[in-house]
């Protein structure tokens, strides 16, 4: 399809024949113009939508080897407590995590062979070892049986200017 000025367009067909060519051919260089800008921000969204759905690092790396760590046994005729590399537990609940559980999986207990092993905490002051918030009213190492809370003494005002 010719789109010509023709009052422009001067009597000789040759020149009429190259000014409508003129006119078409800048319609399609800013037609071919306005798809490459359409093509470059597409690349651009699609590469800002597979940087921001990456997955994202788990942070353990942060996590230092050597770090001890209480753990017992939910199991009732076991009761196991013990310490374990919390790099090793944090790994296992990586790896076992269920996204649609607000809890951490059990790990197997070396003494009876159940997966009923939780972080646990060994009280400072009457040595305890107890479930990992098990107390809901107050900080998540309170001792059920003396009260005394690590966390809460460090949040006490004063605590560091002792």
């Amino acid at each position: 399809m010719w789109n010509c000025n023709i009052a422009a367009v001067s009597e000789h067909y040759k020149s009429a024949r190259f000014y409508c060519m003129r006119v078409e051919s800048m319609k399609e260089s800013k037609k071919k113009q306005m798809k490459i800008t359409v093509v470059i921000v597409c690349l651009g969204l699609a590469g800002a939508i597979v940087y921001m759905s990456r997955p994202e690092r788990s942070g353990l790396d942060s996590v230092p080897r050597g770090q001890m760590i209480w753990v017992k046994c939910g199991n009732p005729d076991c009761g196991a407590e013990y310490e374990i590399d919390n790099k090793d537990y944090w790994e296992y609940i990586e790896k076992h995590r269920n996204p649609m559980s607000l809890s951490a999986p059990p790990l197997t207990c070396r003494d009876c062979g159940k997966r009923s092993i939780f972080r646990a905490v060994k009280c400072e002051k009457c040595s305890l070892v107890f479930f990992h918030g098990t107390n809901q009213t107050s900080f998540a190492d309170t001792c059920p049986e003396c009260g005394f809370s690590k966390m809460k003494e460090q949040r006490r005002p004063g605590h560091n200017e002792r």
